[in-house]
Formats: structure tokens, C-alpha cells, sequence
């Protein structure tokens, strides 16, 4: 009975971990605290749009807060700069540029990991 113990407990660490990295995977935040989600892009945010129609319970858009380097980490398929220009850089190291006060189309299939907002 003690190695069925073993494994139960063993079973329940490994589900917790692969539970736990499959929430952070799956949750776009920026390690700064640099954001927040919300339906709409407010007035001078620079903002990005989770791709494939995907939403949160706050809403689907990052509104960047500040200017400066924010970490990010999903994939988005549309930006708008209400305010300054920023760049989106892709894990490949590819960016775009999105100009102050335009939108434009991001890629959805890179996963973005920075935005730096010029001010």
C-alpha cells in the first residue's frame, strides 16, 4: 500500500505542475505589470489584440501602461497606438512598428514577447 501512496502523491504533483504551466502559458501578462486587459483601447495606450477572436474575462485587449520595454508573452493579430509609437518584437526577433495614432496587422502565428513605447 505505501508505493500506491508514492504514486498518488507523485500523480497529484505532476498534474498541479503541468495544471500550473499550462495557466501560466496560456495567460499573457507582462512580468512588470506594465498592462491591463480591457474591451476597448483606451485613450493613449498602446494596445494589442489577442489573436483568433481569443478573449479573458477582462477582455481581449492589452492596454500597454508607460512608456519603456514591457514584457509580453501570446500572440496578437492586431495593435493600435492611441498616443505614441511602439514596437512588437516576435520571439524570432522579427518586430513591427506600429506609428502613433495608426493600427495596423500584427503576425498571429509569432509569439510576441516585448512591446517598447516611445515617448
Amino acid at each position: 500500500m505505501r508505493s500506491i501512496g508514492r504514486f498518488t502523491a507523485w500523480a497529484a504533483t505532476l498534474a498541479t505542475t503541468v495544471g500550473a504551466t499550462i495557466v501560466l502559458a496560456g495567460s499573457p501578462a507582462t512580468a512588470d505589470d506594465g498592462g491591463y486587459w480591457s474591451f476597448t483601447c483606451e485613450y493613449g495606450r498602446a494596445c494589442l489584440f489577442l489573436s483568433g477572436g481569443r478573449t479573458t474575462p477582462n477582455g481581449s485587449v492589452w492596454n500597454v501602461n508607460g512608456c519603456g520595454s514591457h514584457q509580453i508573452n501570446d500572440y496578437f493579430d492586431f495593435a493600435s497606438a492611441h498616443g505614441n509609437h511602439f514596437i512588437v518584437t516576435y520571439l524570432d526577433n522579427r518586430w513591427d512598428r506600429v506609428d502613433a495614432w495608426t493600427d495596423r496587422l500584427l503576425d498571429p502565428s509569432n509569439l510576441a514577447t516585448n512591446v517598447w513605447v516611445f515617448c
